[in-house]
C-alpha cells in the first residue's frame, strides 16, 4: 500500500512517555502487543464475527500505540508572549477510501519499517500514546480516524466505529487473554539464552522467578520465544525495568529472526506455566525477600 505523509501543526499534549528506537531491540513484543495483533487479525479475518468484535474492542481499549511525532517550537506573539514548545502528529493518507489518518504502530519494529519508506519521516520520533488519545487528537484535528500498523495490518479505526465500540459490551481482554494462546517446552533446553536472563534477572530485585516456553496465538502456525516472570513489582513498571532489559540480553542468543516476547506471570496461563514447567530462574537466599 502506498501512502503520503504530512505534519499537523497544531501543537499537541505532551505524551506520557518517550521512547527510542535505537535502544529498543526489533524482536521485543510485550505480552500485550501479541494479544492485540492476534485480536486484530482474527476480526480482519472474520469482521462479522460478534465474539471476535467483543474482544477486539475490549483490547483495543486497553491499547497503547506507537505515533511519529515531530518536535518544534512556538515563538512568543501577541497573543502568545510565552514561547512554547510543540508536537506535531504525522498524517498519512489510506488511498483505499482517501481519507487522512494518524498512523500508528503496535511496535517500533512495525513504525520503522513505514518510515523507513517515506523519506519525508526522517525528522520525526516515536511517542507512545493511548487508543483514547490518538482518538481524541483525530477528531481535535478533524481526521478520519487513525490507521493502525499501515503497510502491514493496514486496519483504519475511524472516529464513527469508535463511537460505535463504546456501545458495545465488550469483554474485559484481561480475562480472555489466556484463550488466544498455546505453549509448549523447549527442546533441546537454550542454556546460554537461560543464562544470559539469570544474569539479568539477578539484578531485578522483585522479579521471584522466571519460565521460559514458547508460545503462540491460536491461529498462528509458528511458536515464538517467551519469557515469563514471576514479577513482584508494579505493573506499570515492569516494561522498563523488566522486558527491556530482558529482550535486549536475549537478543544475541536468540535464532536468527526470531522474536522475544516479554509478560507478568499471571491469569490461567501463568498458573499452567507455573505448574508444569521448571522454572529457570528462582531468586534464593536473602535477597528473596
Amino acid at each position: 500500500m502506498e501512502t503520503d505523509s504530512a505534519t499537523n501543526n497544531h501543537p499537541v499534549q505532551q505524551p506520557k512517555q518517550q521512547h527510542d528506537p535505537d535502544r529498543h531491540p526489533d524482536g521485543i513484543m510485550s505480552f500485550r502487543t501479541s494479544g492485540f495483533s492476534q485480536r486484530l487479525q482474527s476480526f480482519m479475518n472474520q469482521p462479522m464475527d460478534p465474539e471476535l468484535e467483543h474482544r477486539f474492542a475490549a483490547a483495543l481499549m486497553e491499547m497503547s500505540f506507537y505515533a511519529p511525532v515531530q518536535s518544534g517550537r512556538r515563538h512568543a506573539s501577541a497573543k502568545q508572549p510565552r514561547p512554547a514548545f510543540t508536537l506535531s502528529v504525522a498524517v498519512t493518507t489510506y488511498l483505499a477510501d482517501g481519507y487522512k489518518y494518524i498512523p500508528v504502530f503496535t511496535d517500533l519494529a512495525k513504525m520503522q519499517r513505514f518510515m523507513a519508506g517515506s523519506p519525508n519521516m526522517d525528522p520525526f520520533r516515536s511517542f507512545e500514546f493511548t487508543s483514547s488519545e490518538l482518538m481524541e487528537e483525530a477528531e481535535q484535528y478533524n481526521l478520519k480516524g487513525i490507521l493502525i500498523n499501515p503497510g502491514e495490518q493496514s486496519f483504519p479505526l475511524t472516529l464513527e466505529y469508535w463511537d460505535y465500540i463504546h456501545q458495545v459490551a465488550p469483554v474485559v481482554a484481561s480475562q480472555n487473554q489466556d484463550e488466544d494462546f498455546k505453549y509448549q517446552l523447549i527442546n533441546p533446553t537454550p542454556t546460554k539464552l537461560e543464562e544470559t536472563l539469570s544474569q539479568s534477572l539477578r539484578h531485578i530485585r522483585k522479579a521471584k522467578a522466571a519460565w521460559l516456553i514458547k508460545l503462540k496465538p491460536n491461529n498462528d502456525n509458528s511458536y515464538q520465544y517467551t519469557v515469563l516472570v514471576d514479577y513482584r513489582g508494579k505493573p506499570n513498571d515492569f516494561e522498563v525495568k523488566v522486558s527491556r532489559k530482558l529482550a535486549m540480553a536475549a537478543h544475541r542468543y536468540l535464532p536468527y529472526g526470531a522474536d522475544i516476547i516479554v509478560g507478568r506471570l499471571e491469569g490461567r496461563l501463568g498458573d499452567e506455566v507455573k505448574h508444569n514447567v521448571d522454572a529457570f530462574y528462582k531468586r534464593t537466599g536473602w535477597l528473596s525477600s
